[in-house]
């Protein structure tokens, strides 16, 4: 009897605990109560410090998934457009930007073997056609073919599963760039506000991105402004020994390159190795005053010597590209004068088809209205065909990741 009210007491008391430790233990936590318990700061800190990693392995799709988690992070904290989130959007929109050029250029290479696989099976097609021709044969069995031919023709090619795979990577690639615009122009809003250097120096490579985004995009006049507004901002902070002004003068010069104002890219690239000579100067200043050993000066000497042949080359390629300019110019304004007086026009009417012939092509070209809408920013997909011989030779050189990385520091 004893046994059995001693049994019964561990059972009760057992019950009790569970009931006890039920009660204790806290309900099921929802996502939205997750993002309210992390430290959001500390969190957001670990994943900017990842993405910028994976940006410099060059394993870019993990740096945006690091920097697009963190930029969620502080927005749901603090609001989409408080100053905390600026760095995460900036470093969002950087890397979007990044995987828009590898998707790009991946795309571009695949068109490209599509392109020459059509041309190949267009001959193939000819030939068999001719073929056919030479030995063809009225018969019941001609009927069977056509019958073969309608069931092939119902069944999608690899071909054409190529081409509509393409097509959507061509439109995840637009969309990319799209909101790589959207996070740099908001990372650009958060940092000009603020009064500090530092923020006003993450405004200015916000700008320089944004044209960068506009370079990718073939809006080079949009490209001009931004990179303008970069190096206006970088001027007031900056020594005129910084490496980050050699880039943005080199940058203004490709965009100018690109948008046929040759005469204005030459001036930028000369701009940069200006930049690049006078940062070379101080370092060897500097190399002389300091103790100890002076491989770290050595080696920043050495990286920017490498980089004047490349810029003094596009200067020699922008100044040959104006020389042909002019030419075919001139060519062009002598056909109109010639055919002005083919009985058409009055004699004395050659001087206004030489007016109209020597108005620059883009007279609107030079629009500064603020853009918004960024749906002109949308890269079209041309024809081949289409394009002539010099902007391919421009696309070849369009923003090489490499190239950026070393301008990378910039002293003070």
């Amino acid at each position: 009897m004893a046994a059995e009210s001693t049994a019964t007491a561990a059972i009760t008391t057992e019950l009790v605990s569970a009931d006890k430790i039920e009660e204790d233990a806290p309900a099921p936590s929802t996502s939205a109560d997750k993002v309210e318990s992390l430290d959001v700061d500390s969190e957001a800190k670990k994943l900017l410090g990842l993405g910028q990693k994976h940006l410099v392995m060059g394993d870019i799709p993990a740096a945006v998934n690091a920097f697009q988690e963190a930029a969620s992070l502080l927005g749901k904290k603090y609001g989409e457009t408080a100053n905390e989130c600026g760095e995460a959007f900036f470093f969002y929109g950087k890397s979007l930007l990044e995987l828009a050029r590898m998707e790009n250029g991946v795309l571009g290479n695949a068109l490209e073997g599509v392109h020459v696989e059509e041309e190949e099976g267009e001959k193939t097609e000819e030939s068999s056609l001719v073929e056919n021709n030479d030995n063809i044969d009225e018969t019941e069995g001609s009927e069977e073919e056509d019958k073969e031919n309608d069931k092939a023709e119902e069944i999608p090619s690899d071909s054409v599963l190529e081409n509509k795979s393409l097509q959507e990577n061509e439109e995840e690639e637009i969309g990319n760039l799209e909101l790589a615009w959207d996070m740099l122009d908001l990372a650009k809003i958060i940092f000009k506000r603020q009064d500090t250097k530092e923020a006003q120096l993450y405004a200015a490579q916000a700008h320089l991105k944004l044209g960068e985004v506009s370079v990718e995009s073939e809006n080079y006049v949009q490209a001009v402004e931004e990179f303008q507004a970069c190096l206006n901002l970088q001027e007031q902070y900056l020594e005129a020994h910084d490496r980050l002004l050699a880039e943005t003068h080199y940058q203004l010069g490709l965009a100018y390159g690109y948008n046929s104002q040759y005469d204005e890219a030459v001036t930028q690239f000369s701009k940069s190795i200006e930049v690049i000579e006078k940062r070379m100067a101080v370092l060897n200043e500097q190399m002389k005053e300091a103790e100890g050993s002076p491989a770290e000066y050595e080696k920043e000497i050495e990286e920017l010597k490498e980089l004047l042949p490349e810029i003094k080359e596009k200067i020699e390629d922008a100044k040959e590209s104006q020389r042909s300019g002019n030419v075919a110019e001139l060519a062009l304004k002598a056909t109109l004068v010639e055919s002005s007086t083919s009985g058409f026009t009055p004699s004395g009417g050659g001087s206004s088809v030489a007016m109209i012939a020597s108005r620059k092509p883009a007279d609107g070209a030079s629009s500064s209205n603020c853009v918004t809408d960024i749906s002109h920013l949308v890269r079209k997909k041309r024809k081949p065909e289409e394009e002539s011989p010099r902007k391919d030779d421009a696309k070849k050189a369009k923003q090489e990741p490499e190239w950026n990385r070393s301008f990378g520091k910039h002293g003070g």
